[in-house]
């Protein structure tokens, strides 16, 4: 089963922080059936992580100042390099639509999976391309027609092209 792509924890506080968004949000969960225990360890959750704080008139309201400073506090430069297209697990989130970032980023990867002076049967190749994507087969043939890993001739294995 392939894993699903992680969210962008700075769009959803982002989200969190804005009431139009909210609004459209409660619109599609708001039929929810809670029990009134339910709703209320919800309701807990919610102030215990600072999310939802009291009105003064007995309400509650989203503390959006909150949810805005924590995406200020979050915020560290961006990746540069071909490291930005990578997750904080190291793991690929796309590639890049300009090609020589795309050849950047592949020659990147290469040596990271595959040893200077080593052969890999392709069994082995797609165990290490695992660790990096969902989509083995296209990681594997962007690397060999970026000519960052050649294909024996005879498809027993890969190594790095020299």
């Amino acid at each position: 089963m392939a894993r699903p792509e992680p969210l962008s924890w700075r769009a959803v506080i982002a989200l969190l922080a804005n009431a139009d968004t909210r609004a459209v949000l409660a619109e599609h969960v708001g039929d929810a059936a809670l029990t009134p225990a339910a709703r209320e360890r919800a309701r807990t959750r919610l102030v215990e992580a600072g999310v939802l704080v009291a009105d003064g008139a007995g309400g509650w309201v989203i503390a959006e100042d909150r949810l805005r400073a924590t995406l200020q506090a979050g915020s560290t430069p961006r990746s540069a390099g071909p490291e930005r297209f990578l997750d904080s697990d190291g793991r690929l989130m796309g590639y890049p639509s300009k090609a020589p970032d795309r050849l950047e980023l592949l020659q990147m990867l290469g040596p990271r999976v595959v040893g200077r002076d080593e052969d890999l049967p392709e069994a082995v190749l797609n165990a290490r391309l695992e660790k990096l994507t969902d989509d083995v087969a296209t990681l594997r043939r962007y690397l060999v027609e970026a000519e960052v890993l050649e294909r024996f001739p005879d498809g027993s294995g890969y190594r790095l092209v020299r």
